[in-house]
Parts: structure tokens; sequence; C-alpha cells
């Protein structure tokens, strides 16, 4: 479904199917087959490197290697210096049960955070000591040094502490957080639908280090949703605040607390619209520490307002006033220049994300390149959307342009607006931009290039290779992925994925796997290593063209392509869905009698969006985790599509596969989880009784301990030896 409901690239991307008897077009190929052992035990993740991160203070690039296989497995932290390409190791501490895989660089560089057990350590970089910091069971979350480095913020049971690490000083900074309300992290429906699962810390430090600013969220107002728990003697019951579509939010407020030595000091932003509905998740502080800089929004997405608060004196200006017909994507806080004068601001506006240059004052400065391309990072990452060098007047940033199915690295001036491309070669490129803004790591991919890791200077030129990735796929007979341009009904460009069989035969007629997402905020067309996963290609070895589309509503294209889903999901989602079949149906190689899908979450949604409202065109078809009436979902995500049940309930009802079960004729296979905490097993549950009253056959999988993405290597192991039984069985 959304950003949140997460794709599962595939759930089965972990997951593979158990292939006992080699496929003859597998065979033709003599190559080796891929196996459930193979598959989730890692091995076709290859070799490579990660969490690359710039060391402060310094011209060296550090990064996770990992090295060996299965036991012998290690991780290494390496610091290449850009200038000389000189890498050394940094030693692994000894004993605590710490590694370095969990590394904070300091603001100086000359010290390293580390966590072990529930406890934070500090490591020397320059002598190798360390020094543990906390010393209690309680879980330390979202970790943070000062901008000076002199203390270490983190959320302990939803209260703020500090530690100073110079005296080992513990400092509570707030009291009342508790099982209900949260002080400085975000709670679930926040951190899934607001901050897209970026982060779930919801506290900035001020520039100077002397005061944190901080969101509280008062869930007490949210609906409980019981999730019961079979896998022990005695059957247990938790409780999670889930608002659905309608219901009570959580109530936030943004605080300024003093961080010094002495009597805590706190205030408290008051809020007095009653249209005000949320407060970003991003927020950020004004370079002299005076203002704090965050984002309200209605309950409808569509108004937002940038406010600049003095908690000193309570003044509160607004310095940006947005709002949309539809909904608002963009919730990043605007960036304050160094000098005190401007902000760059991210926006929408024009139809595509551009970044804008504002006087401090509100009043708007240029757009920073304009045209059909939009500026994007990695799905759920917390990757910055743009990085800045202010000292040679350069924004950096990764956008669609030329083509939405790759991304490109670029930068903009920002006296001028003037837009240069840095990278060069067709796929997928991402970027972070060294302190200094001499350097860059440029990471690229596309469908035939393995990862690679690049040392850019800032112009783009290349200086060396960090790392380039082998391809674990070789020795494996694997289908044959093509990308593909088709037209919608209404002449619309589609873009498509089809996966040929290997030892493809022609004039052969193939069945077909619709492989589907198409919601929101998600792209599964793109040039990319790895956009045909292990489940896919697992599928072609047994005979099956496997076939993917991104319809409207998609990312990557726009406001206004992605908007067409407005109060009406699943309409326009499943006509684009239905142009690619009559695409694949005039193949020559293409048996139109045997077409199947499947999908998870909002794929597994738009499953049964299919086999409900074209019963003719697919022969069966498979859904795991899947929202089967939007009222059952989460009211942050759910609305800002569909507005509320009371507002829209035409749209609820045409939107959701629930109210159209009695028309299922292909067979099905209901998948989900039991624990699920996501799109809760509510929404089968129900589509199931629906079945029932239509007498309509289905297979039903339930998985208990999992949630909406299957972890357990058995649990994955069972899904795939059940769908490829699914498949051979009605396909």
């Amino acid at each position: 479904m959304r950003k949140p409901l997460a794709v599962f690239p595939a759930l089965l991307a972990a997951a593979a199917v158990s292939l006992a008897a080699a496929s003859p077009q597998a065979a033709q190929t003599g190559k080796k087959l891929l196996t459930p052992e193979i598959v989730t035990a890692g091995g076709l993740r290859g070799g490579g490197i990660f969490r690359v991160t710039w060391r402060p203070g310094s011209d060296q690039v550090a990064f996770l290697r990992r090295e060996g296989s299965g036991a012998q497995v290690k991780t290494k932290l390496v610091l290449h210096d850009a200038i000389t390409g000189h890498e050394t190791d940094v030693p692994e501490p000894g004993g605590h049960h710490l590694t370095l895989q969990s590394y904070l660089w300091s603001p100086k560089g000359d010290r390293l955070l580390l966590q072990g057990g529930s406890d934070l350590w500090l490591m020397d970089v320059a002598n190798d000591s360390v020094r543990q910091l906390t010393d209690d069971p309680r879980e330390k979350e979202d970790v943070t040094f000062s901008p000076a480095g002199d203390r270490v913020a983190f959320v302990e049971d939803s209260n703020i502490y500090t530690v100073e690490l110079a005296t080992g000083l513990l400092k509570k900074l707030t009291a009342d957080g508790d099982g209900t309300l949260m002080n400085g992290k975000l709670d679930w429906v926040y951190e899934e639908e607001l901050a897209n699962r970026s982060t779930g810390r919801a506290y900035e430090w001020s520039p100077d280090g002397k005061a944190i600013a901080y969101l509280s969220l008062d869930d007490a107002p949210v609906p409980q949703y019981p999730l019961t728990h079979y896998l022990s003697d005695h059957v247990t019951l938790t409780e999670e605040r889930f608002p659905q579509a309608g219901d009570p939010n959580p109530k936030p407020a943004m605080h300024v607390v003093t961080v010094s030595a002495g009597e805590t000091q706190s205030r408290t932003y008051s809020l007095t619209d009653p249209a005000v509905e949320y407060f970003s998740p991003s927020f950020t502080w004004t370079a002299d520490a005076k203002s704090v800089a965050f984002s309200t929004l209605d309950r409808h997405q569509a108004h937002l307002a940038v406010h600049l608060w003095d908690p000193v004196s309570g003044a509160d200006r607004q310095v940006v006033d947005e709002k949309d017909p539809y909904w608002i994507n963009s919730l990043d806080a605007p960036y304050f220049t160094k000098d005190g004068e401007h902000f760059l601001w991210l926006s929408e506006r024009d139809g595509w994300l551009h970044l804008y240059l504002y006087n401090l004052d509100g009043t708007l400065v240029r757009e920073l390149g304009s045209g059909n391309w939009m500026i994007d990072h990695p799905t759920f990452s917390d990757v910055p959307m743009f990085q800045v060098d202010e000292a040679g007047g350069w924004v950096y940033f990764t956008s669609t342009d030329p083509d939405p199915r790759e991304r490109q690295n670029y930068r903009a001036k920002m006296d001028t607006g003037t837009v240069e491309r840095l990278s060069k070669e067709p796929g997928t490129h991402g970027l972070s931009l060294s302190p200094d803004g001499r350097f860059l790591v440029d990471t690229f991919s596309n469908l035939t290039t393995p990862p690679e890791t690049r040392l850019l200077n800032s112009d783009g030129t290349m200086i060396a290779t960090l790392n380039r990735a082998p391809n674990p796929w070789a020795d494996y007979a694997l289908g044959s992925t093509e990308l593909l341009s088709i037209k919608a009904a209404d002449g619309a460009t589609l873009y498509a994925r089809l996966v040929k069989p290997p030892g493809f035969d022609p004039k052969k007629k193939y069945p077909v796997i619709v492989d589907v997402y198409g919601g929101p905020h998600v792209q599964l067309i793109r040039n990319a290593w790895g956009v045909t996963g292990p489940d896919d290609q697992l599928l072609s070895e047994q005979g099956y063209v496997i076939w993917s589309l991104d319809n409207r509503g998609s990312w990557g294209r726009g406001h206004s392509w992605e908007s067409a889903i407005f109060e009406h999901m699943g309409q326009h989602e499943v006509e684009d869905q239905l142009a690619g079949v009559d695409y694949l149906k005039a193949l020559p190689y293409i048996d139109p009698a045997r077409i199947g899908v499947r999908g998870w979450s909002y794929g597994g949604y738009m499953t049964l969006e299919l086999l409900t409202h074209a019963p003719e065109v697919f022969k069966c078809g498979a859904a795991g985790g899947p929202v089967t009436a939007w009222q059952f979902y989460d009211s942050i995500y759910t609305e800002r599509y569909m507005r509320t049940p009371k507002e829209n309930p035409a749209g609820y009802h045409d939107s959701s596969p629930l109210y159209f079960a009695a028309k299922l004729k292909a067979k099905v296979l209901l998948m989900h989880g039991t624990d699920d905490d996501n799109v809760h097993m509510q929404n089968t549950m129900n589509f199931v009784e629906a079945l029932v009253k239509a007498r309509t056959p289905f297979e039903l999988y339930l998985q208990p301990g999992e949630k909406h993405g299957f972890a357990g290597e058995p649990s994955r192991l069972y899904l795939s030896h059940r769908l490829l039984a699914f498949f051979k069985a009605n396909l």
C-alpha cells in the first residue's frame, strides 16, 4: 500500500522456492539452479561495502566491509583516504560484546560511539581505548552527539537523557514519558507514515549545543488494537496504539529543553489553531540557535505551514504556507544557511519535487532547476534529499532526469539556479558529499552492473573505485530481464519489466505471473541491479514469464501521476495493470488463458482488486498481507489519499475488494502473519468471511508469530514452497 506498507521486494526476495526438480528451461543452460539454502543464507547478496560515511574533520571515507561467508564472515570498519588512496582498518574493540557495526562518528571525527547490549560506549580512534557511558538494562534509542561532541543524547523509556562525556554525568531532560506519552521519539503511525520509516528520532540539538528541541506525542486518544500471540502455552495479548481511518490521532506538541548542568528549563509551543492535526517529524534550528523551524499539517495533509518559533520570547511567525488540492508529500525541514540569511525548501508546487531558495523573512529568491523531473532518495532511508556545499555555493541531489526509471546525480548553483549533471552511466546513482564539499561518493548499478561504490571529485570526475561487487548470480540459470514502455488506454506511457525464462523458446506458449505492487511512493520498474529478485528468478526457472508494471499512483513521475488515485484507490491502478495484460496477450509466446497474479501489502490489495474487478482475466492469484477494506488501515496513510470514511463513503466502498468478493472466480491463496502490526489480520479474516458467504472456495495460509514481512527462515521457506505449489497447481 503505501510507502509504509512495506514493499516486499519482495518479501520473497529473502525467501526462495525449493526446486526439487530442475525445469527443462533451466537445465538447458548448463548452469546451477538457485536453492532455498543459498537464498535464505544470503548467498546472493554478493560482496560489498555498506554504511558509507565521511569521517568529520578529514578527507577519509569510512565504510563497513564484509569479508568471508557463513560462520567465517567478518565485518571490518575501513578508512579510505581520498587524497592518498591509503586504507586502514579500525581495530575491533575487545570484550563487552561490542562491534564496530553500530559506529557513529563524533563531530570532530576523533571518537566513535558504539552500542553493546543495552549500553553505550565511547571509543577513542587514536589509541583504540573504550569507555563505558551507561550502565543499565533499558534500551537506548536514537543516539546522537551534541554539535560540539561534548555530550551524547538518547531516548530511554520515552524520555530524553544526556551524558556529559568529560564527567560521565547523566541528566534526565524529560520525566513525563510513559507508555502513551513519547518524548523525542515517534509512535508507530508517525514513524511509519510521516517519517516514512527513515527515523524514529524526534529531537534536534540546537547548533550551540545548549538546548534540544523535541516533539512529544500523546497516544492516549488513539484506540488500542489487540494483537494475539499464539506460540506459547498460555496465549498472550498485546495492544498497539493504532488509529484507523477516521479515528482520533496522537496529540503532538513541540518543546525546547535546556541541556547544560543545573536546573532544566523547558518551553512548549502552544497550539491554538484547531485545524492543525500533525507536526512534521522533521524539524530544525536556525543557524543562530534562536528559533526552531517546524511544520504543521491539517488532517487532510493538504495545508502545510512552516513556523519559526522563538522559545524564549514565544514569538511565532510563518515563513512558508503551502496548499495542495490532493496532499503534500514533502515534509522535510528547511535547511538554514550558516550566514543566517537564507534557507532551502523542497516543494512539489509546480508538480515536481524541486528545491527553492528563500530569504530568511520568507520571500522567495529562486527555484533551483525546473522541469519534468523530481529530486528523490532511496525509499525508507535516512539519506538526505539534498546536500549542501555552502563554501562552493552548490546544492547536490539525485533526480529522475532524464528517465524516471533511473536516478542521476546533479548539482545546482545557489546564486543562479543553474543545474549540472554529474553522473554519466545509465542506471541508478546515489551520492554522499564530503563535509568540505571537495569529494563525493557515488553508488551505482544498473540491470547488468552489480553495485559499485566510487570516489569522485565534487565535479563528478573519477578518483577511485572503492568497491565493485562481484556478480553473485554468475553461475546460475537466470531469466532475461527487459524494461519496456507500453501505452495505457488513454495513451499515457507505462513502464514495465518482462522476465523470460532461462532457455526461452519464442515458439512456445508460456504462462505469466504478474508481480504487482502499484501503491503510492513505490516504484518497481527501475534500471538497477536486483530489480528482478531471487523470488522472480526462481519462478522464472520453472517456466513462468514474470511481468511487473508501474501504474498511475506509483512513485517517480510527478505529483499529477501519483494523485490520479485521489479518493478512488484501485481504479486507475487496475485500468493500467489491465493495459499491461492486454499487451502480454498480444505477444505470440504468451498463453492468454494462463495468467496469474501475486503481491504483498499494497500488492496484496492490488491482487484482490484485479481478481475481483477483472474476474475473467486471471486464472489464479496469491495475496499476502492485503488491505481488503480501507477503513481497516491507519489514519495518516489512508486519509492522505482517501480522506475519512465519513467524507468519502462511496470511495471507501468502491476501493475495497472486500465488497466485491462475491465476483471472484479465480483460485486464490490468502496469506497473513498473525502478529502483523501493520496490515492487521482483520483484513484477511473479513475477506474470508465474505468468501464463505459467497460460497467461493479459497486457500488460506496463516503464519503464527510473523508480522507484515516474514522474518523467520522456516516461515520464508514454507511460504516459498506454498507459492510454487499454488502456481503449479493452478496455472
